[in-house]
């Protein structure tokens, strides 16, 4: 079970904030490093998005995590999927108003919407029209077979 994840953005008041009304909850500054911020959206498991700025890294302090200033990338391979309490015509509308690449992407045996923070990190979110595909897909058993399905198909081009 995934309790929380870090991402590292321009504007971390603004993403925090859009990131709350996507999940249905709250952003909090974050006291571990200046301009972070916690959104949690106040289910069972804890689930919170940690949101720090983009020159910033967890790196292995001496005793423990810290955050460390360093130069960032334009783009960054981390990524969530998440479902989320609203629809696919909210994101839309929250992509243009806030001026960021939303799209329905089809992943073959799901789809997802794809909401671009800042138009540099993406995070996967699933209405509720579409969470039903993703976890009816993404059991042991399914990906099992779909992986296996991959590999023949490699393997006999």
């Amino acid at each position: 079970m995934l309790h929380h994840v870090s991402i590292a953005v321009e504007n971390t008041a603004r993403v925090a904030g859009i990131l709350a009304e996507v999940m249905g909850g709250q952003a909090f500054d974050f006291p571990v490093h200046p301009n972070s911020y916690i959104v949690l959206n106040g289910d069972q498991y804890g689930t919170a998005i940690e949101v720090l700025p983009a020159n910033t890294a967890w790196v292995a302090g001496e005793v423990e995590a810290e955050v460390a200033s360093m130069p960032t990338a334009p783009f960054t391979p981390t990524h969530v999927a998440m479902s989320v309490p609203i629809s696919l015509e909210a994101i839309k509308a929250i992509g243009v108003r806030e001026g960021w690449l939303v799209r329905l992407c089809d992943r073959g045996p799901f789809h997802v919407v794809e909401l671009w923070l800042e138009n540099r990190v993406m995070v996967e979110l699933l209405p509720e029209e579409i969470a039903a595909q993703y976890l009816g897909f993404m059991t042991l058993a399914n990906l099992t077979a779909f992986v296996e399905q991959a590999k023949a198909a490699v393997g006999a081009s």
